[in-house]
């Protein structure tokens, strides 16, 4: 690698007039010192003046080495780039000619950093009351790591480091140089300016720098005079002071700063405050933050005064700037920037990387380093660091693809404790496998837990950041700081700056209590991602646990983590060993002998084996037995065991397990001494049917008990919504009150309104409540409900299903669903089947045929087969019929109706007329002559000769002549009488 310091100054040109950047100057100074190796490539402004023409302007330049200081000093002709280039390059880094004041320089002191087309890197610091510049021109493969050392030591340094590197550095620079100094750029009438003005030999009274050629022994240029030490103000504690004040800035400052790395790249950052030192602090903060092969890559300027020229990544400007910070344009699309002088800032933009590291340096807690967190993840996965010098290889030298990826700062963050469930949650894919892998890694190393045994466990050594390679700070010394040490600050010498915590100082491990509650957490958002933490857990908790501790700690952690199913299976049977055969061979001894096996299988749920479940069954079996002795043993074995979920399994088998005829055993055992067991570990969620059995035996006890439907509906109260709402639990609730009896049939209404009569069928009840159809009260509405629905049952007999069907053949006519001609002969048959018929279902149908019959046609009544079914039937229809003629209401709608109605007329006549036909009961002989003469006879008096001359025709089309003579008589004899 190549250093060279090069002076300028705004002056004009001899030729042209123009004030434009010339070179200063210089005469040739001394041999390098001793700490020169071989192989360095090194040229000064004395030895290019020496080797030029001293009376031109042109050559005076001295920047192309002609020749080397030495013998050892080998630098072949044109190897440097073009002294013209340079300059402009330096012009277009510093921004002369542009802005305001000093032609473009301005007062103000600035400091940039750029990378150049040809791979070389270019310091450059203002000063002389903006008239000057000096810059450092690095060339060769190494560049890019001495630019990953000190251009924020630099910044730090401020005007005594550019001086010490020139040789010019006066008494103040050198302090500032040690890392004294407070301010990042002195005032412009600085004396370590003077050079600038009074042509000054930069070169004198100092030995030239040196570097060391790559690879040789120790680290190139540190202590020496050709790169200052690293250090100054800028350490971990300054930073974090400064992120501390502007929080709200730090994480959006870093997430732009990580964009400028993106492919493609991000913005371009302008960083507006009032003072330069400002902007230097926002610049050493992301330079510290930044993985280590990435600074070299950042390139930046304190201050620009026309930033649209300006070729850095971060460019900083004052209130003067000829920059528009207010144009949303500029804002949201050209630039991305962040505003200290009060003005809006573009948009805020997000990132977990940015959003992380800003917590951390807000905590004060050290960044980790990218090699440490590398490091860690190979110690994950079972490779070893590296152990030569006590260090991990060091992977700085080209960027790692993974730098930014937030799971580095996991341990960290954790150690700290200001990581959570939620925080993981936002990661996707990869990264949360990656960083819940770093957690498990923490769980091996959390303090004070087992590490040993079935944990999987790791050793001490292999904790985050120990074994990776040094920070910044003591890179290459034996006695460099752990991967978590500070970004930035101090040599190996130095003392460590008081904001950064000594490897004694570093945070403490992990808390498992505080890694549980992360797993926790971590389980709400995603179950599968928190199973290989909690697994992780879960074995650091029972590796130290003895064997009589086992059992219950291994439950105790089952219940308190989030381990999937599969995981917990996987973890009982890695503890539970032969607990399930020890189980199934003690099964064979009595019940007492079961207690302490099960206790054990039922610790590690050894569910996957035989024993446990041939326990709950033999378990469940003996609680049913009707021998007293065998329920005492069970309900003994179950309290001696003390667990809950094996009790409920049990009480789930002893429920569900079997028939209705079961349910008699169970009520057997509530009754039983074991009842008051039974009842202390039945809740809301036991089976219902023994839930049923132990309050049908509480409730319907001998002596004063509750009985049949008092019982029934007491029982209900317990179900949801107080209402018997299935058939299965009808059936059982049925077996529990009645065992094997039947219903009081007065009872029968009340579970057929209770229970509803489809579902009595639904449930097989249905032939239990015939009753309320074949011998009811009463028959109304309700009776005929019961007999439809009651239909559908399939255990009726034939007299049972013939009277219901008659029931609702009956309604059917009463509402004229049906055709009463054509469903005579089957009322008939359905009398015949039905027989015999109680006397309300008797009184029922015929109060229904006879709404029927006053509701049909009076044509219809006339032919038969309706006309031979009335008048044979006897006193329950005829007398239903005769009152319903007989109703006021209908006997005014006939006297408004008939006399415009002779068909009517002639029909009521045929009907009521005397006869003699056989088969016609003496009621209907009474009761159609009492019909005839109150309402047809009225009708026909106030009929006129027209009117009765109609149905006279009427008669004699269909019932003859013979009839019309019978009618002319009758109607004769009711003006006679």
């Amino acid at each position: 690698m190549a250093i060279r310091h090069l002076n300028y100054r705004l002056d004009e040109e001899p030729v042209t007039g123009a004030v434009r950047l010339v070179p200063v100057p210089v005469p040739p100074g001394p041999e390098p010192g001793p700490g020169c190796g071989p192989g360095v490539e090194s040229a000064s402004a004395a030895e290019a003046s020496a080797a030029a023409s001293a009376s031109t302007s042109e050559g005076a330049s001295g920047l192309v080495p002609a020749q080397a200081s030495s013998p050892e000093s080998v630098v072949e002709p044109g190897s440097w780039a073009d002294d013209a280039e340079v300059a402009e390059w330096v012009a277009l880094a510093v921004g002369a000619g542009h802005g305001r004041g000093a032609d473009g320089l301005g007062r103000e002191a600035r400091f940039s950093f750029s990378r150049l087309p040809d791979g070389a890197s270019l310091l450059c610091r203002t000063g002389g009351a903006g008239r000057g510049v000096r810059a450092i021109h690095l060339t060769g493969a190494d560049a890019a790591r001495f630019a990953e050392e000190w251009p924020v030591t630099l910044l730090a340094a401020g005007a005594g480091a550019l001086g010490s590197v020139t040789g010019t550095g006066t008494g103040a620079g050198e302090g500032a140089g040690a890392g004294g100094g407070g301010d990042v750029d002195p005032g412009p009438d600085s004396a370590s300016d003077s050079d600038f003005n009074s042509g000054s030999e930069p070169g004198s009274g100092s030995e030239p720098g040196s570097g060391s050629e790559p690879g040789s022994g120790s680290a190139p240029g540190f202590g020496s005079a050709e790169l200052p030490a690293l250090g100054g103000p800028f350490g971990t504690a300054e930073l974090t002071r400064f992120a501390r004040a502007h929080e709200p800035r730090v994480a959006p400052f870093l997430a732009d700063v990580r964009r400028l790395f993106d492919d493609p790249a991000g913005r371009q950052l302008v960083v507006a405050e009032e003072s330069p030192d400002t902007v230097a602090r926002w610049i050493a903060l992301a330079c510290a933050s930044l993985p280590p092969a990435y600074v070299p890559s950042l390139t930046f300027t304190t201050r620009a005064a026309d930033p649209g020229r300006a070729p850095q990544h971060i460019v900083g400007i004052g209130p003067d700037a000829d920059f528009d910070r207010f144009d949303s344009a500029t804002l949201d699309h050209l630039y991305r920037v962040h505003d200290g002088l009060d003005g809006p800032g573009s948009p805020p933009a997000t990132d977990i990387w940015a959003t992380w590291t800003a917590r951390l340096w807000i905590a004060g807690v050290p960044l980790p380093r990218a090699t440490a967190a590398t490091a860690t993840v190979a110690a994950d996965k079972g490779a070893a660091p590296d152990a030569r010098d006590g260090t991990a290889d060091s992977a700085d030298s080209a960027p790692d693809s993974d730098a930014f990826s937030p799971t580095r700062l996991v341990p960290v963050l954790l150690r700290a404790g200001l990581l959570s469930g939620g925080d993981l949650a936002e990661l996707a894919g990869d990264a949360r496998r990656d960083a819940v892998a770093a957690l498990v890694a923490a769980v091996r190393v959390s303090g004070g837990g087992p590490a040993a045994g079935r944990t999987g466990g790791g050793s001490s050594a292999c904790r985050t950041g120990e074994g990776t390679t040094a920070g910044r700070t003591g890179e290459g010394s034996s006695e460099g700081r752990p991967g978590e040490g500070p970004p930035t600050g101090g040599t190996a010498d130095a003392a460590p700056d008081p904001g950064t915590p000594t490897a004694d100082q570093a945070p403490p491990a992990a808390d498992p209590a505080h890694l549980t509650a992360l797993c926790r957490e971590l389980h709400a958002h995603d179950p599968d991602a928190a199973a290989p933490l909690a697994l992780a857990l879960a074995r650091h908790r029972l590796g130290g646990v003895g064997p009589r501790e086992l059992s219950r700690e291994l439950a105790d952690v089952c219940a308190e983590l989030p381990l999937g199913d599969r995981a917990e299976r996987a973890l009982r049977a890695e503890y539970g060993g032969d607990a399930d055969e020890a189980l199934w061979r003690a099964l064979r001894e009595p019940p007492q002998a079961w207690v302490e096996p099960l206790r054990l299988a039922l610790a590690v749920a050894a569910d996957g084996g035989r024993g446990i479940d041939a326990a709950m069954k033999r378990l469940a079996r003996a609680l049913r037995a009707p021998d007293g002795t065998d329920r005492e043993q069970a309900a003994h074995v179950l309290d001696a065991v003390d667990y809950a979920p094996l009790t409920r399994r049990v009480l789930k088998l002893l429920g569900s397990d079997g028939g209705i005829g079961r349910l008699d055993l169970l009520r057997d055992l509530a009754a039983s001494p074991q009842g008051d067991w039974l009842r202390r570990n039945l809740d809301d969620h036991s089976p219902q049917p023994l839930r049923l059995a132990a309050a049908a035996a509480q409730w319907g006890g001998p002596g004063e008990g509750l009985r049949g439907v008092d019982l029934f509906g007491r029982l209900t109260e317990i179900l949801p919504g107080r209402r018997v709402s299935d058939a299965a639990t009808l059936r059982q609730m049925w077996r529990l009150v009645w065992r094997g009896t039947e219903p009081a049939p007065a009872d029968l209404p009340w579970l057929a309104r209770t229970c509803t009569v489809p579902l009595l069928v639904q449930a097989g009840l249905g032939r239990h409540i015939t009753g309320v159809v074949t011998a009811p009260d009463r028959v109304d509405q309700e009776t005929v409900a019961f007999a439809r629905d009651l239909l559908h049952e399939r255990g009726l007999n034939r007299r049972q299903r013939a009277t219901a069907h008659l029931l609702v053949l009956a309604q059917d006519l009463a509402d004229r669903r049906l055709s009463l001609p054509q469903s005579v002969h089957r009322l008939q048959a359905l009398h015949v089947d039905a027989a015999p018929l109680a006397v309300t279902v008797r009184r029922g149908v015929g109060d229904l045929v006879a709404l029927a019959l006053v509701r049909a046609d009076a044509p219809q009544l006339a032919r038969p087969p309706v006309f031979d079914y009335l008048i044979s039937s006897g006193p329950e229809l005829i007398d239903s019929y005769r009152q319903l003629m007989l109703d006021e209401r209908r006997r005014d709608q006939l006297d408004r109706d008939l006399p415009l109605q002779p068909e009517d007329i002639s029909a009521y006549y045929y009907l009521w007329r005397p006869t003699r036909r056989p088969g016609t009961s003496l009621d209907w002989r009474q009761v159609a002559q009492e019909l005839l003469r109150e309402i047809l006879a009225p009708v026909v008096a106030r009929l006129d000769e027209r009117r009765l001359g109609e149905v006279a025709t009427v008669i004699a089309n269909r019932q003859g002549k013979e009839r019309v003579r019978e009618w002319n008589a009758w109607r004769h004899g009711l003006h006679a009488g």
